[in-house]
């Protein structure tokens, strides 16, 4: 059974629906990636699931939890930081984490223990007798999630923790996320921004105008909507015996070269990959470099964009 589940959960805002029956199921240890642009249901969803907003239908559950029958049960297990959060400027990161650890009922004696290892996690150690007024903004952000972790909870629901960072900051946020589900924690994420995600997410749900429009791995989505991949592959010796090589195997459809440099796209899975390989080598080419090319989470999007006739701007 998910860590987290959604059954047909709806909401409605008067005429508005804003989730409009969205069903999926996260495991420990996955990375949700929450997909889509402004107004897709993203941030009501995320809300529904941190028990601040009561669904209009349908049902979820986390670590076992009812949403609508246990949602106190459900809150001692997450942790949820909205796209926009204050934090008390005047007081130090060891002073605003030992607060936020107290009013989640840490027991005391655990307090200086969790401050301690949430600041570790976030890589704000130094920083921990500093006034919060004092940090940049991907500091604040890596101090919000470390609110979160001192009540040590299983599953993150994160609306837009990266909007407005630079790219380094998004990288660091970045490696603790993932540092963070190869613990065991199961996060949703959500963006409309795709370069945000990118690399990041193990699983992607994408939404449009409240409805889910593709769930799954990024593998599997990747495969249900290129149903191709691309393989770049670099010889040393004869071009032209790769060449010609490469145009009779059965699974190559196309081939583009440049020099030593050849773009294949392929019908398959990775069993092409190495027929490819093997094929080049037995015909007495040397391989330097053999690779699928991954397709990036803009890629999959605007493909998809394509042919659901979404609304993306």
């Amino acid at each position: 059974m998910g860590i987290v589940q959604l059954k047909a959960i709806r909401k409605e805002f008067s005429s508005l629906v804003a989730v409009d029956d969205v069903s999926f199921e996260a495991e420990a240890g996955q990375v949700v990636g929450l997909i889509g642009p402004n107004g897709a249901g993203k941030t009501t969803l995320l809300r529904m699931l941190a028990t601040l907003l009561v669904p209009t239908d349908g049902t979820a559950t986390v670590c076992g939890a009812d949403l609508r029958k246990q949602p106190l049960s459900i809150r001692r297990n997450i942790g949820y930081l909205p796209d926009f959060f204050n934090l008390y400027p005047d007081l130090t990161l060891r002073e605003c984490l030992d607060f936020f650890a107290r009013a989640y009922h840490v027991p005391s004696q655990q307090v200086a223990g969790r401050v301690d290892a949430a600041l570790k996690t976030v890589s704000l150690e130094s920083k921990k007798d500093s006034q919060i007024r004092h940090l940049s903004r991907g500091m604040v952000q890596r101090l919000g999630l470390a609110t979160l972790l001192v009540r040590e909870p299983s599953v993150l629901l994160l609306d837009e923790p990266a909007s407005g960072l630079d790219p380094m900051a998004r990288i660091q946020l970045r490696d603790i996320l993932r540092r963070l589900a190869q613990e065991g924690k199961t996060i949703l994420i959500s963006s409309h921004i795709l370069t945000e995600l990118s690399g990041f997410c193990t699983h992607i749900a994408i939404m449009n105008a409240g409805r889910l429009v593709m769930y799954g791995s990024v593998e599997e989505i990747e495969r249900q909507i290129a149903g191709q991949q691309a393989v770049v592959v670099k010889v040393l010796g004869d071009t032209a015996q790769a060449e010609r090589i490469l145009r009779g195997l059965p699974s190559v459809e196309a081939v583009a070269a440049s020099d030593h440099t050849f773009t294949l796209t392929c019908g398959g899975g990775p069993e092409v990959v190495a027929e490819i390989n093997r094929s080049l080598v037995t015909g007495g080419v040397g391989v330097v470099e053999l690779a699928r090319h991954k397709t990036s989470l803009e890629e999959l999007f605007m493909t998809l964009s394509i042919e659901k006739n979404l609304h993306i701007s």
